[in-house]
């Protein structure tokens, strides 16, 4: 009964009305600003300031909706900025003239004018109305042709900025003392993107209203943050996930009736949450995968050296081969986890397989010998320069032998030593033919 009532022309007509263009394309315009602009804010680790500034514009807001007796969004970005850049000075001064913290003094500032500005709309004068509900959780419906014109004014304004300014921008966000003793306007710059962030999230008011903007702000740029590390290719993918998220959010906010605002912010984390998950450089999935990896791979050497200890301590001579129920606990793997390993050591040529017993090619051989030889080697380097006792060396040089390319280097700081702290002789590196 329920899907024969439902209008399916209208459930795919409706987001493409001209009000949705015109909402959706303002809404594309703050998340692509608020996406470049975060770069920076994420770089200098401004994110609290960010959420103090999208709320210490309040007074300045109600302050110029006062004044001008209208809630067209030119007057308010005037306050707003005014407020932005009062907010700057002030966190600056308290940090400067006092003992308290920087984040502190940002939490003390933006707290207090944002008690202000709630002030100043309880004691607006009768017949005066100032919708905090909008202000907050923004109200798309509340789109009009001055908020697009507005938008189309402050997005290339703030983007052209960034270009023009990107190399002292990016100088100072790295490192500012550097930049100033090169004569970059360090201070001024700071205040020039704390008026770019005002003006942005005033911007962004009707849309996603001063609490979640600061979302659009962080979260593209944290989420292009863990894919790259060069500043231009991050604002860019910035730019890209920040206007994605308001397009999508805004036009399934529309077929479902969901606060627009916060339907960006949650497309806007969903992305992050991929991108935490798949990065290929940063990525927990990625990054698990590589510790598997390497776990199997220390396991496999585990083998070889293993393998290559029973050889050559059996006294029986011509024995190659040996059980897997005698490797695999020395070599402290599982019957399962051996299985998988020694296939793939046999699969590179290292081993070879005799019915349940498995043995060294000579490849593996020469793995297995460089594997002792590193041990070895880690052994003498710990007792001798680390003052580890000969009793306590072997666990951490179990560790350590993996770090096989450091052999030569500590073979050569000890002098070229034929015996480990054990009495061990320790083998010499293959010699190599041209």
């Amino acid at each position: 009964m329920l899907l024969a009532e439902f209008d399916f022309t209208d459930w795919w007509i409706r987001p493409f009305s001209d009000r949705w263009w015109q909402e959706t394309v303002c809404s594309m315009l703050v998340g692509v600003t608020c996406g470049v602009l975060g770069c920076y804010v994420v770089l200098r680790r401004m994110a609290l300031i960010g959420d103090a500034l999208s709320h210490a514009v309040l007074p300045g807001v109600v302050i110029a909706f006062l004044i001008t007796r209208d809630t067209g969004v030119f007057g308010l970005l005037a306050g707003a900025l005014l407020a932005g850049v009062l907010t700057a000075v002030l966190v600056g001064a308290v940090s400067r003239l006092s003992r308290t913290k920087e984040d502190s003094s940002i939490g003390i500032v933006f707290t207090a004018l944002f008690a202000i500005g709630i002030i100043l709309v309880s004691a607006l004068p009768r017949g005066l109305h100032f919708d905090l509900s909008c202000f907050l959780f923004g109200d798309p419906l509340a789109v009009d042709t001055a908020d697009l014109v507005l938008m189309t004014v402050i997005c290339p304004l703030v983007l052209g900025i960034i270009f023009m300014l990107y190399h002292p921008l990016r100088a100072s966000s790295f490192d500012p003392v550097v930049a100033a003793a090169m004569g970059i306007p360090v201070i001024a710059l700071h205040y020039l993107l704390m008026g770019m962030l005002s003006a942005t999230v005033v911007a962004g008011l009707k849309t996603t209203g001063v609490i979640l903007v600061v979302a659009l702000i962080i979260t593209p740029a944290s989420s292009a943050y863990l894919l790259t590390n060069r500043l231009g290719t991050m604002m860019v993918l910035s730019g890209i996930f920040g206007g994605f998220s308001a397009v999508a959010g805004m036009t399934l906010s529309f077929v479902t009736n969901w606060p627009s605002g916060a339907t960006m912010v949650v497309f806007a984390a969903t992305i992050f949450t991929l991108v935490l998950l798949l990065s290929p450089s940063q990525g927990l999935l990625t990054r698990w995968l590589q510790r598997r990896r390497m776990r199997r791979h220390i396991q496999g050497e585990d083998i070889l050296k293993t393998l290559y200890r029973c050889i050559t301590s059996n006294a029986q001579v011509g024995v190659h081969a040996y059980s897997i129920e005698r490797i695999y606990p020395a070599a402290r793997v599982t019957r399962r986890q051996g299985e998988r390993i020694v296939s793939e050591l046999e699969h590179e040529g290292l081993l070879f397989r005799q019915d349940s017993n498995i043995g060294l090619t000579e490849k593996g051989t020469e793995r297995a010998i460089e594997m002792v030889r590193s041990h070895r080697l880690w052994e003498s380097y710990l007792t001798t320069h680390a003052g580890v006792s000969a009793d306590e060396v072997h666990e951490q040089a179990e560790e350590l032998e993996h770090v096989h390319d450091l052999a030569d280097k500590i073979d050569q700081d000890l002098g070229h030593p034929e015996h480990d702290p054990h009495g061990e002789a320790i083998p010499r590196p293959p010699k190599t033919t041209d």
